[in-house]
């Protein structure tokens, strides 16, 4: 009688009240909480996945420009290269007619020359014979 532990009406009433309070609550604030951290996670997952989509199409929109920029490499150095020869054929060309024509002006020129001096001898033989004498 009245020691420690004389349960008896509160042990029966707390258990109902501490009952009604899980219920009540679990009716009123997990219910909803859980709910709304489920629709957080199941937006968190749609979010990642379409985030993995969009990094996984990038990565392929990578390869492909990767692809096309290095072909378009090769093909500027391709065409450079060919610019190149081009160009140098050319050049050589140029340079093989200019000396050609170098040539033939300078034979011509000798030739004149030549001539001239060989007139110019034709005319001083009579003035050499006479100064011989």
């Amino acid at each position: 009688a009245g020691g420690m532990f004389d349960f008896g009406l509160t042990l029966p009433f707390v258990a109902v009240t501490f009952l009604t309070m899980m219920a009540v609550l679990n009716a009123l604030w997990y219910s909803p909480v859980t709910a709304e951290v489920d629709d957080r996670n199941k937006k968190l997952l749609k979010t990642l996945s379409e985030a993995t989509n969009m990094l996984s199409k990038a990565d392929e929109m990578q390869v492909v420009y990767t692809g096309q920029l290095r072909e378009a490499r090769e093909k500027a150095s391709a065409a450079v290269k060919a610019y190149k020869e081009e160009t140098g054929i050319a050049i050589s060309t140029q340079i093989e007619a200019a000396a050609t024509a170098r040539e033939t002006k300078a034979a011509g020129v000798k030739a004149k020359l030549q001539a001239d001096m060989n007139i110019k001898k034709a005319a001083a033989e009579p003035e050499i014979e006479k100064r011989k004498v």
